[in-house]
């Protein structure tokens, strides 16, 4: 690949979001995250782990306490005192019921995914039975001092565990009464301990973490203590037991991760133990999840975070959507979406330098901000508040700008003349109310097509000051939400993709309509990032298990270079790939990149091992093994370059142009509040 200009954007800073629940499905392994601003995301853990779904925060929901799975279905509860159901197929909150008792702190489902018991403010345990169609309400337990700060069903669901401030009680299902009730002790006499978490193993042995740093064993049975061990200097707020339950794990507020082993001692009897220690966070540890003995952990710093051994490995990952960005080539903007609003940028302009001229170039006009895009509206107390985003889009000539929320979708034409920006709202845009996963322009800006929440496709067609519908079409062959949609740089491709892999493409005809084209074969993993190629019109598509391939849309078959490509190490890589892009003065050049790393492909070199440059071997490249022996092998060529921190985007420009936006994590550090301080060498 020849030399070209990089823009590198940095001043595209998006707040962190602290994580504060995650929920595991098992039998999907999806991960479902909510954070500070009460948005969720939904992780696809099977393979190269990345964000599937995500539903944006509204005013209505506007606190997330607690969050879990009941077979596929996803529930939470809050301040707002609701326990809310969401529709994982339109991204949005399903149905909501009030529950007994003000504010909801915590949620447990039983084993059978027949029950759902909510702790509140008040005391009150609300059990409701799951339904098909909803939820019924089936009753509430003995009132109890207190708020009921976290809940565990029993493995038989025969009882639930509640703690609270001062006490763990043991509740009767059948009944609604307490029958055991064990305290905790204190240690001031005029400091309440509040216990934070709970865990019930399958002998009914309760696992407590408090404001105390004590992490407590207790046997339900009996409603006696077993053991007790300091394990943190500060509050726990997060347990989480391994699947075979032979380990757990710790954290807090004092942000070192514990775990504690069973061993056997004398006469057959079983003790918990103190095993190892890890430092993945600075800050307060919210939440612990153990999957396939992988750890996966999050909370004030906004990372998710994977950590396994062996071999000894730490992955995190920073709280970016994909995609979260748009650029114009023609007007040269940049539209940078954040959880809560979307900005407009104008990129730089440097000075003309020699052909030859290699090194940073001084900038003749610098990046500025045009203007920012949100939507309020009124909260519970009349206060005007954002709602969050669902998606952003622009024209490729800038001229045309999108952006939904869970109220509809907004449209706006746009002018830049003299440094002055000039804004119009499309007031009259039909079905605006709909919420849109997705939008794209037409190369002419002609049309613009949206996939509403509630399914198919939007065409509308442009105008001057206006918008209509012109086509509704519907989607045969999806099964789960959007999550791609994009046109070929001709006009005459569109492409669909959801998140169970499937893809479909339609074709521009005459009659102007778009018409089915075809559809790929069906991957047993979804995709993360997919693109046509502007003049082969190859589709290049890459799975979560970083599978490439390449489908050529006029044929309507895999290329030579898909086959070539099932012999390549991608899939030892430990990163999604988020977007792909290719370089217009070489066909045979493909450009991806992940959080850190830009992966650069020659479809007209086949090598015996890849090129790799800046990186640290992960796994060779230079060979396979067969029976234990390495053996060469013929695959594609490709480098690696590994210059940043977390890359949100890269994309091709102009013919010697490309633009990388990057987020400092620096930056995002500065933004936390304090950490936990701990002594290091007798220092703080």
């Amino acid at each position: 690949m020849s030399h070209c200009k990089m823009h590198n954007v940095r001043f595209y800073n998006p707040e962190p979001r602290a994580i504060r629940c995650m929920a595991l499905q098992d039998n999907t392994k999806k991960l479902a995250i909510s954070r500070s601003d009460a948005s969720i995301e939904i992780w696809n853990l099977n393979n190269v782990w990345f964000s599937e779904h995500f539903i944006a925060s509204t005013t209505e929901n506007f606190s997330i306490e607690g969050l879990a799975w009941c077979g596929n279905r996803l529930f939470s509860v809050g301040l707002h005192g609701l326990l809310i159901e969401y529709n994982i197929l339109r991204l949005c909150l399903g149905n909501r019921w009030a529950v007994t008792g003000e504010a909801a702190y915590c949620l447990d489902v039983n084993k059978t995914n027949s029950r759902i018991a909510v702790g509140t403010e008040q005391g009150y345990l609300n059990i409701s039975r799951v339904e098909e169609d909803g939820l019924s309400f089936e009753k509430f337990f003995d009132k109890q001092e207190g708020k009921i700060i976290c809940l565990k069903f029993s493995h038989d669901g025969e009882f639930v565990v509640s703690g609270s401030v001062d006490a763990i009680r043991v509740w009767n299902v059948t009944s609604g009464h307490a029958i055991h009730k064990m305290t905790t002790g204190r240690s001031e006499t005029n400091k309440a301990t509040i216990v934070w978490c709970l865990e019930v193993t399958n002998d009914f042995t309760i696992i407590s973490g408090d404001s105390r740093g004590k992490l407590t064993f207790w046997d339900g049975k009996v409603g006696s203590q077993i053991e007790s061990y300091q394990s943190h200097r500060a509050d726990i707020l997060a347990i989480c037991l391994s699947e075979n339950q032979t380990y757990l794990c710790c954290a807090g507020a004092d942000p070192n991760i514990i775990t504690y082993e069973m061993i056997n001692v004398k006469d057959g009897a079983r003790k918990w133990v103190k095993s190892i220690q890890r430092k993945i966070h600075e800050h307060d540890v919210n939440a612990l999840i153990i999957l396939d003995n992988k750890l996966y952990s999050g909370g004030a710093d906004s990372y998710l975070a994977c950590s396994y051994h062996p071999p000894k490995t730490l992955l995190k990952l920073p709280p970016l959507q994909n995609p979260s960005i748009q650029i114009s080539a023609a007007s040269k903007y940049l539209l940078l979406q954040y959880p809560k609003h979307v900005e407009l940028w104008r990129l730089g302009r440097t000075r003309d330098v020699e052909a030859s001229y290699r090194g940073f170039l001084t900038l003749e006009k610098d990046p500025k901000k045009l203007l920012v895009l949100q939507r309020t509206t009124k909260d519970y107390d009349g206060d005007k508040e954002r709602e969050g985003v669902i998606c952003s889009s622009m024209s490729k000539d800038g001229q045309w700008l999108l952006f939904s929320t869970n109220l509809g979708v907004s449209l706006f034409q746009f002018s830049c003349e003299d440094d002055k920006p000039v804004l119009l709202k499309i007031d009259d845009l039909d079905e605006s109310d709909v919420p849109c996963l997705r939008a794209v322009f037409s190369p002419d800006n002609s049309q613009l097509i949206t996939a509403p929440n509630i399914g198919g496709l939007l065409l509308y067609h442009l105008q001057e000051d206006k918008a209509s519908i012109s086509q509704r079409i519907v989607v045969e062959g999806l099964t789960d939400s959007v999550s791609f949609l994009n046109i070929t740089n001709c006009g005459k491709y569109l492409i669909v993709g959801d998140a169970s892999s499937n893809i479909v493409i339609f074709s521009w005809y005459r009659n102007k309509q778009w018409t089915h084209h075809c559809k790929l074969p069906k991957y047993k993993f979804p995709p993360t990032a997919m693109a046509a190629h502007p003049t082969t019109l190859c589709l290049v598509v890459v799975y979560s298990d970083n599978k490439i391939v390449e489908y050529d849309l006029k044929k309507r078959h895999f290329t030579n270079f898909s086959k070539q490509l099932e012999n390549t190490d991608l899939k030892s890589r430990m990163y999604p790939i988020r977007n792909i892009t290719f370089d217009p003065r070489a066909e045979n050049i493909i450009l991806l990149h992940d959080d850190n790393s830009i992966i650069i492909f020659n479809k007209g070199k086949a090598q015996k091992s890849p090129k790799k440059t800046k990186i640290p071997k992960v796994e060779s490249a230079d060979s396979v093994k067969e029976n234990g022996v390495d053996k060469p092998y013929e695959g594609i060529r490709y480098q690696v370059n590994k210059r940043y921190k977390h890359l949100a985007h890269l994309e091709w420009l102009a013919d010697d142009e490309i633009v990388a936006v990057e987020v400092n994590p620096l930056a995002l550090m500065e933004q936390l509040p304090p950490a936990f301080a701990q002594n290091t060498f007798g220092r703080k």
